[in-house]
């Protein structure tokens, strides 16, 4: 940890770390994870917000047989030319490889500037990309994705994405029922796909979208169970499918016909916890069929729609 670091990027990962519990109540009653908090120099941090943190020590008294998360905010900057941490983390990702190396949000700056993400698939906060690229062009900065696993080391993008990679990490060491009750417990929704955009709901598009692009957006929202085929997409915008195509993923980072896919299921879940049919919710979020819906929540969810109907379903 370091002055000025962002509350939520160590908070947020590691609250999902502490609520993944075992499935059973054991004799020794052991946590899945345990964390131990480190600063440079073994003293007291200030969070960007101005709650004040005590470590339990300082970053050379790292345990090698530990994961390491490094967390973003303001005071990264500061940090990029320190010596002692730029040896510390060269050292640990040469002699500890079976360990993990995580970044949340600007925290993956402090990793590459230590050299271990060349050559490297990593993500960070949208609005370091310049700064990102232009410092650092030997990594492979992906910032469209919300989180990136390379061998041991793991990124994340802005800010609460540290919570989809600490559930991500979760389910990779115990398993997706695991992952499951975390995300119920912190009343979250379950973990969105490592490659899905980091801009994924209505809100931020609308942010980022030029004003015939909002108007589409618009009216998928409004009439989701249309046949929205890329033809029909382009029709409505009044442009080629071309086109059409380019100025959503400039934009977003996805295809138009993506960029429905993802509505329909944010609209279905929110449906389901509501209690509506599978069937109704298929056909009302323009699915057209169970099945069709059950595979788009594989593929982005990882999970089934009875898992998440177990989980999240009305009580």
């Amino acid at each position: 940890m370091f002055d000025n670091a962002n509350l939520l990027d160590i908070s947020g990962p590691v609250q999902a770390f502490h609520s993944a519990l075992p499935p059973e109540k054991n004799a020794n009653n052991t946590a899945l994870y345990t964390h131990r908090f480190l600063t440079l120099d073994g003293n007291s941090i200030r969070t960007s917000c101005g709650m004040e943190i005590i470590p339990h020590g300082k970053i050379t008294d790292l345990n090698p047989c530990s994961d390491l998360l490094i967390p973003g905010g303001g005071g990264v900057d500061l940090l990029l030319e320190n010596e002692t941490l730029r040896n510390t983390l060269t050292i640990f990702h040469t002699d500890h490889k079976d360990r993990r190396l995580i970044s949340i949000c600007s925290g993956a700056l402090i990793l590459a500037a230590s050299g271990v993400l060349d050559g490297r698939e990593a993500t960070t906060h949208w609005s370091r990309e310049q700064m990102a690229k232009e410092r650092f062009p030997k990594v492979n900065w992906q910032l469209n994705t919300i989180y990136t696993k390379s061998d041991q080391i793991y990124t994340s993008a802005g800010v609460s994405t540290g919570i989809d990679l600490a559930m991500a990490i979760i389910e990779e060491d115990h398993g997706t029922s695991n992952s499951l009750n975390v995300a119920q417990e912190l009343v979250v929704y379950l973990r969105r796909n490592g490659g899905q955009k980091q801009f994924s709901d209505l809100l931020e598009a609308q942010k980022r979208l030029e004003p015939k692009l909002l108007q589409l957006v618009d009216k998928i929202s409004s009439d989701l169970s249309r046949n929205w085929t890329l033809s029909e997409l382009s029709k409505e915008a009044n442009m080629t499918p071309r086109t059409l195509d380019r100025r959503f993923n400039q934009a977003l980072g996805s295809s138009p016909v993506q960029f429905v896919e993802l509505t329909r299921l944010n609209q279905a879940r929110i449906l389901l916890t509501k209690g509506v049919s599978m069937k109704q919710v298929a056909s009302l979020c323009g699915f057209g069929d169970l099945q069709k819906m059950r595979r788009s929540f594989h593929r982005n969810l990882g999970i089934t729609t009875t898992e998440y109907l177990q989980h999240f379903g009305p009580s």
